[in-house]
């Protein structure tokens, strides 16, 4: 019998397994895919210019000291996003502007103000401790930013940072889910910068997944067991059983559960969850977060005086930037395909998805049919809702009201199970840092528990 059994091997699971094998513990993980990191996903390019991150990508190395840590500890190398340069709000299909990147956009002064206002407002909640009401989080985001009297381009930007933020629409997912997400991620303008202040401001030259790959190595591949779908868990008094679909069968004194919310119902856990975390949990959903990456033999866009980020309220990309790294001259621009644009795009064929993604490339930058930008080297989408063991990203999102409605027990264990994952994490939840900082946070929660007065109840 182990001491503790982890479902999933990404960076919330490894971490688990990894802080309670420093602890002493016997560990496995338990893994359905044939490869490590879930959701932070590297692939190598054919041009053999380094890789490119279908999953997670971005850190910051003083807001987020886990996933620096490892940074140092496994000497990796990091490149800073790149900001020199125009951005490109594109407002319709056919309409474009430009303006200075990390500013407001150039709307009138009145829907200026507006916009601020609103984005102030959103900051200053988001800052303040503690769970948001009960009345905030009955309403959308929608809604509740149409009652602080949002103009229809406001509107249309919190929208946009909606659908970028978390692969939903603002009409999906409550103001206080929102707030409450901003407010573990340093605040709103947090999330949303891309220098040194914000949750955007660095990549790994070669690819998020290595820091998967070298924790993995940490634990000892043979505490790993790949390829291995769990089927059923059973939660006994005294221990947890799990069984998957190669025949494997593993006995651990806790269990824990990486793997997001909204996919707990098909683990055929015995005896069933408590009806409050199942419908809490049941009622979670992964939004439509989707990549296509276009690689390119060089950063056409530069010369034009652009740094590659473009945003767009009519889609299908919604947000895109410059995620080369000169060193391997690998120049690539990665476009985000999320929400509702996002459902629409995924249901084309793949020479459909490709060539829409190339047309609006070239659109927001304003050039012609014999431009570069029709002429990838390379070029890879990725649709995280077509992931069998992902179903989304980056992480659930509650029903409205469910945030505070079942705050007592969205996330607390269940007998001898335990449930971590960024999407629990109290900071940078939705990122790599709060997949560590869970997956730390959870396997403290076991080693306490195991560590109790021989006798106690557990």
């Amino acid at each position: 019998m182990f001491d503790v059994l982890v479902i999933g091997a990404g960076l919330s699971g490894l971490q688990a397994a990894y802080t309670a094998q420093q602890a002493g513990l016997s560990v496995a993980v338990i893994e359905a895919r044939n490869r490590v990191g879930g959701k932070v996903w590297s692939v190598p390019l054919a041009s053999g210019r380094g890789c490119v991150d279908l999953g997670a990508a971005w850190i910051n190395d003083t807001l987020q000291p886990r996933i620096w840590n490892y940074v140092q500890r496994f000497g990796l190398k990091v490149v800073k996003q790149r900001l020199d340069g125009r951005a490109v709000m594109q407002e319709t299909k056919d309409t474009r502007f430009e303006f200075p990147f990390g500013v407001t956009p150039d709307f009138t002064p009145e829907e200026k103000q507006n916009l601020e206002y609103i984005r102030d407002h959103i900051q200053a909640e988001s800052l303040k401790s503690g769970l948001s009401s009960a009345e905030v989080d009955s309403v959308t985001l929608d809604q509740y930013v149409r009652q602080l009297g949002a103009l229809p381009k406001t509107i249309q930007m919190v929208n946009l940072w909606s659908r970028v933020m978390h692969g939903v629409e603002s009409t999906e997912q409550s103001a206080a889910w929102f707030i409450d997400y901003c407010r573990r991620n340093c605040g709103l303008l947090a999330i949303r910068a891309d220098d040194s202040s914000g949750g955007q401001y660095m990549r790994f030259q070669d690819g998020a997944m290595t820091i998967a790959t070298r924790m993995a190595g940490l634990l000892g591949e043979s505490n790993i067991h790949l390829s291995s779908p769990v089927v059923s868990i059973i939660n006994d008094r005294t221990h947890v059983v799990v069984t998957t679909a190669d025949g494997k069968t593993f006995t651990g004194k806790k269990c824990i559960l990486s793997v997001p919310s909204t996919m707990y119902r098909e683990f055929n856990i015995s005896p069933h969850l408590p009806r409050p975390v199942r419908e809490v949990t049941d009622g979670t959903v992964l939004g439509d977060y989707n990549k296509a990456i276009v690689c390119y033999d060089r950063p056409w866009w530069r010369d034009l005086g652009f740094n590659g980020y473009f945003a767009s309220y009519a889609g299908p990309i919604i947000l895109a930037r410059d995620t080369s790294v000169d060193e391997k001259r690998n120049y690539t621009l990665t476009c985000f395909v999320n929400g509702q644009k996002g459902r629409e795009w995924s249901r084309l064929l793949p020479h459909e998805r490709r060539a829409v993604v190339l047309q609006q490339i070239a659109v927001a930058f304003n050039v012609g049919k014999d431009s570069e930008a029709y002429r990838p080297i390379e070029m890879f989408d990725q649709i995280w809702q077509h992931e069998q063991f992902s179903r989304g990203a980056l992480c659930p999102v509650t029903t409205v009201g469910h945030l505070t409605g079942y705050a007592p027990v969205y996330g607390k264990p269940v007998g001898n199970l335990h449930f971590v994952g960024t999407e629990y994490s109290s900071e940078w939840k939705g990122y790599m840092e709060g997949a560590l900082c869970s997956g730390e946070q959870g396997a403290k929660e076991v080693i306490t528990a195991l560590h109790i007065a021989p006798g106690a109840k557990l």
